[in-house]
């Protein structure tokens, strides 16, 4: 048989055997962050709540402030009305309707609503007047506002009594119409009797 190995030529080498594969490392995910712990909120002081307080009741008294003043004005719109009306009558006499009164061992205090001169001018007027019976030498306390300067509790109260006013302004207006015309005959006797002395004075003057 014939051998085509060529006796000098290198002995052939084995081939390579096969590298295994490197086995694939498991991907690794980049670390956290780490938070740092959780702390509790810090409570706020007793001076800082008190502070807050203030800031919002503030805020809250201011804007009650303006709708308290807004109903005050708006309450003064129909007091001026009946205070134009009953100017238009020319009443001039005042009159006073009590609203609440009280007493204890022989003090004693009422509040009314009337209508009265002020100053210069009639209006509708609140008052307050207080005093002691077993010392009436101590006189009365008595204070006046017009309506729409007084305290606003006073205001409130009264302005319900408005009608029960006008009644006792009628039986006033009334009741001094009597003694007007009442006095109005004695003044005509004292007229006419002064004007006959008058009258004969002149005579015995001119007789001279």
């Amino acid at each position: 048989m014939l051998n085509l190995t060529d006796p000098e030529a290198p002995p052939l080498s084995a081939a390579p055997a096969p590298s295994k594969p490197t086995p694939r490392q498991p991907a690794v995910a980049p670390p956290k962050p780490v938070s740092p712990p959780l702390t509790a909120a810090a409570e706020p002081t007793p001076r800082a709540h008190a502070v807050e307080k203030i800031r919002t009741t503030y805020k809250r008294l201011s804007d009650a402030a303006v709708d308290l003043n807004a109903a005050s004005d708006e309450l003064a719109k129909p007091i001026q009305i009946w205070e134009s009306a009953l100017k238009k009558l020319n009443l001039g006499v005042p009159a006073w309707f009590e609203i609440s009164s009280g007493g204890d061992e022989g003090d004693w205090w009422n509040r009314s609503v009337g209508y009265t001169k002020l100053k210069d001018r009639w209006g509708i007027a609140l008052r307050t007047r207080e005093g002691c019976s077993f010392h009436p030498e101590g006189g009365v306390e008595e204070e006046l506002w017009a309506f729409n300067e007084a305290p606003r509790w006073m205001r409130i109260e009264s302005v319900g009594k408005l009608p029960e006013l006008l009644d006792a302004l009628l039986k006033q207006a009334e009741e001094t119409t009597q003694k007007i015309r009442a006095k109005t005959g004695q003044a005509n006797e004292l007229a006419d009797a002064i004007s006959r002395v008058a009258d004969d004075q002149a005579a015995l003057t001119k007789g001279r």
